[in-house]
């Protein structure tokens, strides 16, 4: 960092929020800039296991999460995230999924603008998924696909050096502390950093465009449509599905020496995907609905715990947003929404409630299919309001009283 200073690639402000010296290079005496040693913690994969294997108490597959947070390089990943965000969505831009919602506006385009029932019932949905992406990422691979990435990442020279050299410092000096000692991986990235995902972005795009697309043949034009969600795929296949194993065979193949390999393909008319399930009608058209886990035990906020009114109703409200904008058909968006609210009643919703509020999320479901999040014609989008909430705070409440 102070050698990028002394080339003016950062500055004296950006030094102090990285680093916390001053202008004379000693610590600012400020809780924020005192480090915590990173350590991990393993996270259970349980969506991964069936009902069965649950029963049967399986272990369920488990990655250990490095937790980088207010570890001795977070400010320095904080400063870096916001621009190696900008720099892998212009990178990963053709094939970039943020979430559900940005894979349904891409589906509704895709169903307008293309004419697939040309195709019969020859089309085919599928899915492929990264075996364990960010503990199998080389850094050396991945600092090539930022060099890539910065070339069309927008950003002036200055910036690029800094983005570069500093993202190569996070991921070259990651360690965290167990039992008194302090200890660093062998391969992979941190799964807790908060550059890990654009990371991974980039590394994926640079992979698949730029090493597996040029050599695995023609079987790269059976593909129609291609999106991903950091290590999940999307995609639209107009061949059969042998010719599809033979695809992820050679795509394997070709990743194996970059140390990525993909694995839980589906190859069907209709595929689950997130939390949606994908399925082409008989015209061709993908339709969706809400896609739900049997391992998922659907509980929500029960009414008897000590929350405001309003928090019960946000939660009733928002669910069954998710719930409409989840479902491209009527018939399974009514079928949907009885399921939730029956669940809804199980954690103690009134049920008068939820009809009263049902109407209501339906509108601003089509509100936001229609103008997104803009605010209503007339509806300030500043306020010189400050809103304080003193329910569970007396003293402050009659201090405002007394103002």
């Amino acid at each position: 960092t102070l050698d990028l200073l002394e080339r003016n690639v950062i500055s004296e402000k950006d030094k102090k929020l990285i680093t916390g010296l001053n202008e004379n290079n000693n610590l600012v005496q400020s809780p924020e800039f005192r480090p915590t040693i990173p350590y991990t913690y393993p996270l259970f994969k349980v969506h991964k296991l069936n009902e069965e294997q649950l029963k049967n108490k399986k272990i369920p597959p488990t990655r250990l999460v490095h937790a980088t947070r207010e570890g001795p390089l977070y400010r320095l990943e904080k400063w870096v995230k916001p621009y190696l965000t900008d720099v892998s969505r212009r990178f990963c831009e053709d094939e970039f999924l943020l979430d559900t919602p940005n894979l349904l506006e891409n589906i509704k385009e895709l169903n307008q603008t293309r004419d697939l029932d040309q195709y019969g019932d020859k089309l085919l949905l599928f899915t492929l998924d990264v075996i364990a992406l960010y503990p199998s990422i080389k850094i050396e691979f991945a600092l090539e696909a930022l060099k890539e990435a910065l070339k069309k990442g927008g950003l002036d020279a200055n910036l690029n050096i800094a983005v570069y050299e500093l993202t190569d410092l996070i991921l070259c000096n990651a360690f965290i502390g167990f039992r008194g000692g302090a200890y660093s991986g062998k391969i992979g990235i941190p799964t807790g950093n908060c550059i890990s995902r654009q990371v991974a972005d980039n590394t994926l795009h640079h992979l698949m465009f730029e090493k597996v697309k040029p050599n695995i043949g023609s079987l790269w034009d059976l593909i129609l449509f291609w999106k991903r969600f950091i290590d999940d795929v999307f995609g639209i296949w107009r061949g059969t599905p042998r010719q599809f194993d033979l695809f992820v065979q050679k795509l394997n193949k070709l990743a194996k020496p970059f140390g990525i390999q993909f694995g839980d393909q589906q190859i069907s008319r209709s595929v689950n995907y997130l939390d949606v399930t994908l399925y082409l009608d008989d015209q061709n058209h993908i339709q969706y609905k809400l896609f739900t886990k049997e391992t998922d035990a659907r509980l929500y906020l029960k009414t008897n715990s000590f929350h405001l009114s309003h928090v019960f109703k946000s939660v009733v409200y928002s669910q069954m947003i998710r719930v409409i904008q989840r479902n491209s058909k009527d018939e399974t968006c009514v079928q949907d929404l009885e399921k939730l609210k029956e669940d809804l009643a199980r954690s103690g919703h009134n049920m008068e409630t939820m009809e009263e509020l049902e109407p209501k999320a339906a509108q601003r479901a089509i509100e936001m299919e229609l103008f997104g999040n803009q605010k209503k014609e007339g509806e300030a989008s500043t306020s010189n309001k400050l809103i304080f909430s003193v329910k569970y705070f007396n003293e402050l409440e009659q201090l405002l009283i007394r103002a």
